[in-house]
C-alpha cells in the first residue's frame, strides 16, 4: 500500500502559514518574480468576489476594493515542502518528494498499520492527517495499492481506495494532467473520463498523442508500482517571518514566537528528538542583526520551555529601529539517557532554574550572573562568569597560594583597610578593625605584579603574619595602602 499527502495552494499556504485568520478574509498572492507582476493564487473570498490568477495587482484590486496582497516567497515554499517531508518520514521511513507539494510513501514493514484490514489503514490515516493539521497546512489524503493510484485519490478524491479500477475510470480525463494541446485534442475526440481514454486503447492512442500519451496510460495504470525515489528529511528546525508592518513592541513578537514554539515542538516531537539551544535573528529596520543563542538547561521540545526561554531573554532586548524579521532555529539533538554516580543529584527542576537564571540576569546584567571561573592569571581574585555547566563542571585554571604558617586562609572580600607600621622593611606592627598590637611571625614578601603596559596595570606585595595574640592573617600592600586579605578562624 502508498499514501500520499498534498499539499494544495503550496504557495497560498506559505504565504499565509503564520498569519491563519487571512484566511477568512480576501488575499491575493502576487509573484513578483514575474515582469509585469500577477495574481497567481488567492484565497476562496477573493475568489468569489472575482479575483484569478493571471490578473494584474490593478485589475484585483479593481474588483475587491479591500483587497489584501501577499508576496510569493520561494524560500516559504521551500521551507514548507521540507516540513511535509519531515512530517511524512515520522509515519514512514520509505518516502518520496514526488512533487513540490505531495509525498509518497511506501507502507512496507510498518508495524503500526495492518496493511490487510481497512479499519486499520483508516486509523493510520487519521493520525497522519492530524499531525499535518497540528503543524497549521491543509491537506489531502490518498492511499492505494499502487502510488499513482494515491497520487489521483489525494488530488481528486481524498480517501482509501480499495477497488482501484472503477475509482480510475470513473475521474475525469484532466485529473491525468494532460498537456493544454492534449487536453483539446482529447475534448475534441469527447472524451471526458479516464475509463473512456483506456477504451480507446494504449497503442492506438499513442499513435496518434505519441509519447503523451504512454505518460498517461501509466499515470492511469492501476497495476504497475513504480519504484520510489526515496528520500530523507534534513533535520534542519528553522521558522521564520517578514513583518508586513515593522513591530515596536514586544508582544506581536511573543505572540509569533509562541506559534513558532508551538511548530517546531511538533516537528521535533515527529522526528523523536529534541532541541540542546535556540538561535534567535532579528532583522531590524535598519537592516542591522541581533543575534542571540540560547542554551537550554537540558535538551527538550516541551514547546512552554522553548518559548519560556525566548520570552526571558526577550526582556534585556533593546534595538534602535522596529522589527522588520524573525528567524527562530532549533538545533536538534538524539534523546539519551545518563547513569548518575552514587552521590550525584539532578536539579529538581532545571527548567525552572535556567529561567530564574534569565530573569536574574534582566535585572543584574548578563555579566553579573553565573559560575565563577578562575582565569589564568596571578592577579588576586582575576575571575570570569560563565553560563552555569554542571556537566562538565571545573575547578578552575590555577590555585591559590596556601599560607605556609597553618591551614587554608578565609578570603575577605570586600578586603579591610589597615594601618602598619614598618621595620627595616618589615611588618612589625598591625591596627585594624579585626585585630590590633605587634606581630609576632612575618613571613614574606611575595610581590606580583601584571599589565604594566595597560592603564590597568596592578601590583601587590603579601605577607603572612600572626599577631602576638595568636591570630594568622594575610596582608597585602598595594598603591592605595595596606589591607587585610584573609583571615585564619
Amino acid at each position: 500500500m502508498f499514501a500520499v499527502v498534498h499539499l494544495p495552494a503550496l504557495a497560498l499556504q506559505a504565504a499565509l502559514r503564520h498569519e491563519p485568520d487571512l484566511w477568512a478574509k480576501a488575499v491575493a498572492l502576487v509573484d513578483g518574480a514575474i515582469t509585469p507582476p500577477v495574481v497567481c493564487d488567492a484565497t476562496p473570498p477573493a475568489r468569489d468576489a472575482g479575483v484569478h490568477a493571471g490578473l494584474s495587482p490593478t485589475q484585483a484590486l479593481a474588483r475587491c476594493n479591500q483587497l489584501l496582497f501577499r508576496p510569493r516567497s520561494a524560500a516559504h515554499e521551500t521551507a514548507l515542502s521540507e516540513m511535509l517531508l519531515q512530517c511524512a518520514y515520522g509515519f514512514s521511513p520509505h518516502l518520496e518528494m514526488t512533487t513540490g507539494d505531495a509525498v509518497t510513501l511506501d507502507l512496507r514493514g510498518l508495524v503500526a498499520v495492518n496493511v490487510e484490514d481497512a479499519a486499520s489503514l483508516e486509523v493510520w490515516m487519521a493520525q497522519l492527517r492530524s499531525a499535518v493539521q497540528k503543524l497549521g497546512l491543509h491537506a489531502s489524503l490518498g492511499l492505494a495499492g499502487t502510488p499513482s493510484v494515491a497520487w489521483l485519490a489525494a488530488h481528486s478524491a481524498p480517501g482509501l481506495v480499495i477497488d482501484a479500477a472503477p475509482f480510475v475510470a470513473a475521474l475525469p480525463v484532466m485529473a491525468l494532467q494532460p498537456s493544454l494541446h492534449v487536453a483539446r485534442i482529447l475534448k475534441s475526440w469527447g472524451i471526458a473520463t479516464v475509463g473512456e481514454l483506456l477504451a480507446l486503447g494504449q497503442e492506438a492512442v499513442s499513435e496518434r498523442l505519441g509519447l503523451e500519451a504512454l505518460a498517461l496510460f501509466a499515470a492511469a495504470s492501476t497495476t504497475v508500482i513504480r519504484p520510489l525515489n526515496l528520500v530523507v528529511p534534513s533535520e534542519r528546525f528553522v521558522e521564520f517571518f517578514d513583518f508586513d508592518q515593522e513591530v515596536e513592541t514586544l508582544q506581536p513578537l511573543l505572540f509569533l514566537l509562541r506559534r513558532f514554539s508551538d511548530c517546531l515542538s511538533q516537528r521535533l516531537e515527529l522526528g523523536h528528538l529534541l532541541s540542546e539551544r535556540l538561535s534567535l535573528r532579528l532583522r531590524l529596520e535598519s537592516d542591522e542583526l541581533v543575534e542571540r543563542e540560547l542554551q537550554l538547561p537540558q535538551p527538550t521540545r516541551d514547546a512552554d520551555v522553548l518559548f519560556r526561554a525566548l520570552a526571558t531573554h526577550l526582556e534585556t532586548v533593546r534595538t534602535d529601529s522596529p522589527v522588520k524579521g524573525v528567524v527562530l532555529k532549533a538545533h536538534p539533538v538524539e534523546a539519551h539517557s545518563k547513569q548518575l554516580g552514587l552521590f550525584e543529584t539532578v536539579l529538581r527542576d532545571p527548567r525552572q532554574f535556567q529561567e530564574t537564571l534569565g530573569r536574574l540576569s534582566a535585572l543584574l546584567g548578563a555579566d553579573r550572573v553565573g559560575t565563577p571561573v578562575l582565569l589564568d592569571s596571578h592577579r588576586p581574585d582575576s575571575f570570569r562568569l560563565v553560563p552555569p555547566d554542571f556537566e562538565n563542571a571545573s575547578s578552575g585554571t590555577r590555585r591559590e597560594r596556601q599560607s605556609p604558617l597553618s591551614a587554608p586562609l578565609r578570603r575577605l572580600r570586600p578586603a579591610v583597610n589597615a594601618t602598619v607600621e614598618m621595620e627595616d622593611d618589615r611588618p612589625v606592627a598591625l591596627r585594624c578593625s579585626m585585630a590590633q598590637g605587634q606581630l609576632k611571625v612575618t613571613l614574606g614578601p611575595w610581590r606580583a605584579s601584571g599589565n604594566w603596559w595597560e592603564p590597568t596595570g596592578w601590583q601587590t606585595e603579601e605577607w603572612d603574619v600572626a599577631t602576638s595574640a595568636g591570630k594568622v592573617m594575610r596582608l597585602s600592600r598595594q598603591p592605595n595602602g595596606w589591607f587585610v586579605e584573609a583571615i585564619l578562624d
